[in-house]
């Protein structure tokens, strides 16, 4: 997913492309005006940097703007378990609310560049913008529902869960304004084989199975979705 990291210093959360995806998305325009004096922006990572790590004190809610992350945990024997994949408009963080400190950790997978609302501008912003909470526990609830639906896609076949994948990403990419038919997956088989439950030699294999059955394309990491429809109906089987 080609993300650009251009931006502009004049920028803020009224002006960000993103608005109607990150935190503002929901709030009042004074609400997002109050908003735009407490996030630090343009806080940059490189590719296999993290944003924040496992135990680390929670310090705040992450937005990305460019680029792409993975949610990451450790099973009892340290083992990486990868529990999402995160793209520009989406938050980071939640894992750390509960026990005010992080059980997972948030890694780049490429350049990226994100804003952050400290912690402790969460309540002074609470306390002056009615709206703020209830689009926090949305956010909240909608990566719950996520959760949820990963774990009735791991009772489907390893096909079913590729195809899934695939037609999640597209649709996130639609929704953030970018092609849903064309796209780069910037993580690699590994990792997209260790989110779904399967080894990555079946990535491979179920990729190859796709194109010859005329449904994608694929050149290393872009993708092509050749028949959406058909895509859909394989997975809905």
């Amino acid at each position: 997913m080609p993300m650009t990291l251009a931006t502009k210093a004049a920028i803020t959360c009224e002006t960000c492309n993103l608005d109607k995806l990150c935190i503002p998305k929901g709030m009042k325009r004074s609400g997002i005006g109050d908003l735009k004096l407490l996030v630090n922006r343009n806080n940059i990572r490189q590719k296999g940097e993290a944003i924040y790590h496992a135990g680390s004190p929670f310090r705040g809610i992450v937005a990305l703007r460019a680029g792409s992350a993975k949610l990451l945990s450790f099973d009892r024997n340290g083992n990486e378990v990868i529990v999402d994949f995160i793209l520009p408009g989406e938050l980071l963080g939640f894992d750390g609310v509960s026990l005010q400190e992080h059980n997972c950790t948030a890694v780049a997978l490429e350049t990226v560049n994100f804003c952050h609302l400290p912690s402790h501008q969460i309540a002074a912003l609470a306390l002056n913008t009615s709206s703020f909470y209830q689009v926090l526990l949305q956010r909240s609830c909608n990566q719950f529902d996520a959760q949820v639906q990963k774990v009735m896609l791991s009772r489907r076949s390893a096909e079913e869960r590729v195809a899934a994948f695939i037609l999640q990403i597209s649709d996130r990419l639609k929704i953030r304004g970018y092609s849903e038919l064309e796209f780069r997956l910037s993580m690699s088989r590994e990792e997209i084989g260790n989110h779904l439950g399967i080894a990555h030699e079946t990535v491979s294999r179920i990729f190859h199975y796709f194109q010859t059955l005329e449904i994608i394309e694929i050149k290393t990491k872009q993708v092509k979705i050749i028949d959406k429809k058909k895509l859909s109906g394989f997975y809905q089987e």
